[in-house]
């Protein structure tokens, strides 16, 4: 309700305008009436009034005057001068002084009434803007308390000055997607419904994507008790479709703890992650024992891969996955201990298979891995599983590797002769040119021009001892277009011209032959 104050040295029109008009149908509260405007201030500021409806001529201090003081003390509450003048310089004077209108008596009770709702429908939307403001501000500091510990005191004590009694409630969806991502709006939307049922005050406050972090406070700890809490959010569960995981922090009375608290519910949540849902208290008990190092899920992992066991890595992976769930592990640990696994597998892999390159292989649980995203142990299962199968897949693909490569070493030795080019072996061997450079490199230790250059010398240079052709005939045959190409080639490789070579190495009698 809009609070109005109406002001007239005329007792007869104040108390006619005060109670015939039906004021509480256009959202305004009078709240009092005043004789002139320096009672009218005192009952302004005393009602903190938002709009007042004052006369003129008055004793004391006229509206004018009034306005004057409203303008310069209280900025906020508005004016309307109704007056019996009508001159000019009188409204120009109120206008000037911020008054929002000005009407002549006898006034139109209609068109007072819409003058009004009018105005007061600006004061409302002010208001409003102002109170979001203010909220806005507020839950940027309480922003920065919460997640960043900010470094001033003032800030504090401000905060705590608006939220005296408060704990924090921090919840997350396990098996969370980004298919889900509207679920704190839903969640939001609840406690909105029943928070004024409780009595319970709010703010609430998006960290993580997939966290949830509720600031609650009241004027005592009582509306913030273990008790309390639970009932509420036994009904905000009950409105919810999907299941969340929630801790609440200890209760505090000053704003220097509120980043502690976040700290103190993630820590507890971490201890949670994995174990099924509902809303948990601090100091709750959980267990807090290391989670043993699988020796039998490293033999089982080991001898599976070797064979390539694809159902039995699976199952592996499964029993001991399961085994860590149901003893009560955290999921933290379970993804600590499984890096160990890896980093052993891989290493005695590579011991047993030296051939085989295990080094470059990129482990998925190795990498940063968001547990408030990835929280469920049924995700971690399936990342271990993806890396195993790389181990698997390198076991094979090293075999693949092999005959692809024997398949174009072949082709080259057999087409060594023509314009051979890396693109088109590549692409006749249905791989990519860049995987064939990679691939030749890692199986021949050459890449491909390094390769058929040496084929292509070693059997000019058998020509050259055997044959009677001439150098640049040679060059042809073995696949070379460019005679001096072909001799730059071949004096890199020998450390001789083919002229010299010949020169040197053959007799008369071995060069009768022609190619």
């Amino acid at each position: 309700m809009i609070k109005m104050l109406i002001v007239d040295d005329e007792p007869v029109i104040c108390q006619g305008l005060a109670q015939t008009i039906l004021w509480e149908s256009i959202g305004v509260e009078v709240v009092g009436v005043a004789f002139n405007g320096k009672q009218a201030l005192q009952k302004i500021e005393e009602h903190q009034v938002d709009l007042v409806l004052t006369d003129v001529s008055m004793p004391v201090m006229d509206g004018l005057e009034l306005a004057a003081c409203v303008a310069q003390q209280l900025s906020e509450t508005k004016l309307i001068i109704i007056s019996g003048f009508d001159e000019f310089d009188y409204a120009r004077t109120a206008l000037r002084l911020g008054v929002e209108d000005y009407l002549l008596k006898p006034v139109d009770v209609d068109e007072l009434m819409t003058l009004v709702q009018s105005v007061s429908k600006r004061i409302a939307a002010k208001k409003k803007e102002i109170i979001q403001d203010e909220h806005k501000t507020m839950e940027n500091l309480l922003f920065d308390a919460v997640f960043r510990t900010p470094s001033s005191k003032d800030i504090f004590l401000e905060l705590t000055d608006r939220y005296a009694a408060h704990r924090m409630i921090v919840c997350e969806l396990p098996g969370y997607s980004q298919e889900t991502n509207l679920w704190t709006k839903q969640v939001e939307a609840v406690f909105e419904q029943i928070s004024p049922t409780y009595g319970i005050h709010y703010v609430s406050l998006g960290g993580h994507e997939n966290e949830w972090v509720l600031f609650l406070y009241g004027d005592s700890m009582q509306e913030l008790s273990d008790h309390q809490l639970a009932i509420i959010w036994e009904e905000v569960s009950g409105r919810l479709d999907f299941p969340l995981q929630a801790v609440v922090s200890e209760t505090s009375e000053t704003a220097a703890n509120c980043h502690k608290q976040y700290q103190q519910s993630l820590e507890l949540l971490d201890q949670l992650r994995g174990h099924g849902e509902g809303l948990y208290f601090f100091g709750a008990e959980v267990s807090s024992s290391e989670a043993p190092y699988p020796k039998a899920a490293e033999d089982c992992l080991l001898e599976a891969i070797i064979k390539q066991d694809e159902i039995k890595i699976r199952a592996c992976i499964n029993e001991m996955i399961a085994t860590f769930a149901d003893s009560g592990y955290s999921l933290s640990q379970t993804v600590h201990v499984c890096r160990e696994l890896e980093l052993v597998l891989k290493r005695k892999l590579q011991e047993r298979l030296p051939n085989k390159p295990f080094d470059h292989l990129n482990l998925h649980l190795h990498k940063e891995v968001d547990l408030r995203i990835m929280n469920t142990f049924e995700v971690i299962e399936e990342i271990v599983v993806r890396d195993m199968i790389g181990f698997l897949g390198e076991v094979e693909l090293t075999e693949q590797q092999h005959w692809v490569i024997e398949n174009i070493r072949r082709y080259i030795h057999k087409h060594y002769q023509q314009d051979l080019r890396a693109s088109e072996v590549a692409e006749k061997h249905f791989i990519t040119p860049n995987y064939f450079s990679m691939l030749f490199k890692q199986e021949t230790g050459k890449s491909f021009s390094e390769y058929l250059n040496g084929l292509r010398i070693n059997q000019a240079s058998e020509l050259l001892l055997s044959t009677s052709n001439k150098v640049f005939e040679i060059a042809e045959y073995v696949g070379y277009k460019e005679y001096k190409y072909f001799v730059q080639v071949f004096k890199k490789h020998v450390g001789l011209t083919p002229t010299h070579y010949r020169r040197l190495n053959a007799s008369h009698d071995t060069r009768k032959k022609q190619i």
